[in-house]
């Protein structure tokens, strides 16, 4: 019993000294032991034991079923009550005005509301436009993120980081939705105020048994008469997956640190919808990982009788008013949607997770976290927490849709005031004298070209003439635009009219560059708070599960593995190294022509440092160039290694330009000149040694003459040559730089 137990401080063994399921520590080894019995068993009783526990009553020891039950009820009641009180009415408002609808409980909603109700979009196109800027920033790039090692004189990390990259990088685009999920983490944040993903790998595997065959046809069977065979694994699934969680089925302690709310809760809950079928799956088919089935065996009945009311106020005003619910559907089949709860909790400083059919039935038992997630640090849970702004010690800050709803109803409000007038000034209010046998209906239609019948027109029925709207109310909406513009870090006309600065060119800049600084803002919150944090998650399940053959491979050619390590396999030891990740995203410049023009710029400055031309990873600067023009990569325009080597061999050696040529010739010309004059001085020195005229004098002087000759005409040739060298580089260097302008100049040819 519990009284027999002494606690003891938490930390030393992992886990204090407790009755029940949960793993102790070993007498010998001071180790945690394994639990005894698991508790995803399926346990079995004869029946003493059965009529013992019904004699002494429900187990509630600490990890018995009675107990898991009693906890997922409470957190569950918990959670649900400080959402339903504090978050759900807001969480409703937000998507009405990102659906653009006027809120529930809006006057505009009200039956009896016969004035205009118009909602005007500003919400949604501000929501927009952020959106458009945050994927420009994301997917721009050609390269979505940077892996570097730790250690960058270590080879076998740089290998590592070049082969976990390829393989993230290859299934973010091949096989799995990155940019759907990216976009709709942040769509989120922006509605929400939040975002949560549940990061996992999905392996899936399908057995079946082949019949076996002899030689002759027949199928094999045993000394019984029953049919032989093997057994033949298909795998279905083996995805590395991010899965975006709604909001409302997210839980976990409103006292939690706001700073990680995720990893300092006591207790999480991931409720996730489920068919029926697949539930009963679940209970009969083996996970690869234990053989045993994952869920425990339920009947079809059990499980329909955990729903309960399932409509949800969030849920409903994301579908919308005029939609039915699609989880709100009562009939009982495989094509129900019941709710699996994901119940963590942190017993004894350590995490341990279970699941439970709602709150009534229990599907599998207590276990580590980190048996069930091996790729998770200490302390992390697979779950990845995001927002937009910062709220300190608010663990659901608002987002910009909250934010910017006080302006969105006052704009509402003035474009309805606004709408009324107008109709008033197109279509006249009436004062009827009571009892005046007037045809109330043809005067209510007003028809154009119609009649009314009256007694008196002149004393019956009085005009009421409504003035016109003036500029004021079109003033103060533009005043309202801006600073919702100002809010959420959005640039519009009104943002430019209102801004006092008129319409030059360095005043747009001004204004354009305060908007980007607040969106920047909001993006690197993102970035840090869940995109960062997800791909680390998703890097480390990379490295504990990926086997793909076809992509280790390919990431072990752009790794060059064979030409660094003479070995083609990507081990475990190789994939497994210590890596810093990051986000390549474009903060602070949302413009792909400016984000170019400034890319060629830093290319031209660094390239006048010393030594650093060579350095220069051409092909690199190419991809970010042509993916800022639109274009996945630069392999379209521009030739590889392999094809340039085989375009220059199959031109040969080119000739040198006409003017090096006619250079060429001259030299030759005076060369042979030169070669001449040697002849004649070298037969009258001859001559004159026969006649006995020559004189030591006159050979010095023609010797120094010719030597003088010979020496100019070799310089000459020298610095032609080295001119000639010059002048293939500064023709390579001008082709170059002509390519980039004509880029620059039609930037979609």
């Amino acid at each position: 019993m519990a009284e027999d137990y002494k606690e003891g401080p938490p930390g030393e063994t992992g886990v204090d000294e407790q009755p029940g399921n949960i793993a102790q520590p070993d007498n010998n080894t001071g180790q945690r032991a394994e639990s005894q019995p698991d508790l995803n068993d399926q346990t079995e009783y004869n029946q003493n034991e059965t009529s013992a526990a019904q004699d002494e009553g429900p187990d509630t020891s600490e990890g018995s079923d009675t107990w898991l039950i009693e906890k997922a009820q409470q957190n569950y009641t918990t959670s649900t009550a400080y959402l339903d009180t504090n978050i759900s009415n807001t969480w409703e408002k937000n998507l009405s005005h990102f659906r653009s609808e006027h809120a529930p409980g809006s006057n505009y909603t009200q039956a009896n509301f016969k004035r205009s109700a118009i909602f005007r979009p500003k919400t949604r196109t501000n929501l927009k436009a952020q959106e458009a800027s945050f994927a420009t920033s994301t997917f721009g790039s050609q390269d979505l993120l940077v892996i570097e090692p730790e250690d960058p004189s270590d080879p076998v990390q740089v290998a590592s980081a070049k082969i976990t990259k390829t393989v993230l990088q290859y299934r973010m685009k091949k096989k799995m939705p990155w940019f759907l999920t990216v976009q709709g983490a942040y769509q989120n944040a922006k509605v929400y105020g939040v975002c949560f993903s549940h990061n996992y790998w999905n392996y899936q595997v399908d057995e079946h048994i082949k019949p076996a065959f002899n030689t002759m046809g027949v199928p094999e069977t045993n000394d019984q008469g029953e049919a032989l065979g093997f057994k033949d694994r298909v795998i279905r699934h083996d995805d590395l997956v991010c899965d975006l969680v709604a909001p409302e089925n997210f839980r976990f302690d409103p006292m939690a640190d706001w700073r990680d709310p995720v990893s300092s809760s006591p207790y999480i809950i991931y409720m996730k919808p489920i068919y029926v079928g697949d539930a009963l799956e679940m209970m009969s088919t083996n996970d690869p990982k234990t053989g045993k089935p994952a869920w425990r065996e339920h009947d079809m009945a059990a499980i329909l009788a955990t729903r309960r009311q399932s409509y949800d106020r969030t849920r409903q005003a994301r579908e919308g008013a005029r939609r039915v619910d699609p989880a709100d559907e009562n009939y009982g089949s495989e094509n129900s949607i019941v709710w699996a709860h994901m119940n963590i909790l942190r017993l004894n400083g350590e995490d341990y997770v279970y699941w439970t059919m709602g709150t009534e039935i229990v599907l599998a038992g207590l276990k580590r976290l980190r048996d069930t997630y091996p790729h998770l640090k200490v302390g992390e849970r697979p779950f990845t927490m995001g927002y937009t702004s910062i709220e300190t010690h608010r663990n659901y800050p608002a987002g910009d849709v909250e934010l910017t709803s006080g302006l969105q109803e006052e704009i509402n409000t003035l474009a309805n005031q606004r709408m009324d007038n107008v109709k008033l000034v197109l279509n006249k209010r009436y004062f009827v004298r009571r009892g005046s046998q007037t045809d109330l209906d043809a005067l209510i239609r007003n028809v154009p070209g119609g009649g009314v019948m009256m007694n008196d027109p002149e004393k019956d029925v009085q005009v009421v003439n409504t003035p016109d709207v003036t500029g004021s109310s079109y003033e103060e909406q533009d005043r309202l635009a801006a600073e919702m513009d100002d809010l959420g870090g959005g640039f519009s006309g009104s943002s430019m009219q209102n801004s006092n600065l008129g319409e030059t060119k360095d005043a747009t800049q001004r204004v354009d560059s305060k908007a980007a600084a607040v969106d920047d803002y909001g993006k690197t919150i993102f970035i840090q708070s869940w995109l960062n944090t997800t791909i680390n998650q998703l890097v480390r399940l990379v490295q504990m599960y990926e086997t793909d053959e076809v992509i280790l491979s390919l990431a072990a050619k752009e790794a060059e593995l064979y030409e660094r390590f003479g070995v083609n396999d990507v081990t475990d030891q190789l994939l497994r190294q210590s890596l810093t990740v990051n986000v390549d995203v474009g903060v602070g410049n949302t413009d792909p022509m400016r984000r170019v023009e400034k890319l060629l710029m830093g290319v031209r400055e660094v390239a006048q440092l010393p030594g650093m031309m060579e350095r220069m990873k051409v092909d690199s600067i190419s991809d970010e160039i042509f993916a800022n023009l639109g274009y996945k990569s630069s392999i379209k325009f521009v030739m590889s290694k392999e094809e340039f080597a085989e375009a220059q061999k199959a031109k040969g050696e080119q000739p040198p330009p006409l003017e090096h040529q006619a250079k060429m010739r001259e030299l030759d010309i005076r060369e042979a000149d030169n070669k001449m004059r040697n002849e004649r001085e070298s037969a009258r020195m001859a001559q004159d040694k026969e006649l006995g005229i020559s004189s030591t004098d006159s050979k010095s002087r023609s010797k120094s003459e010719s030597d003088n000759l010979s020496g100019n005409i070799s310089r000459e040739r020298m610095q032609h040559e080295r001119d000639l060298e010059a002048s293939k580089g500064g023709r390579e260097m001008f082709k170059i730089n002509q390519d980039i302008q004509n880029k620059n100049n039609n930037p979609g040819g």
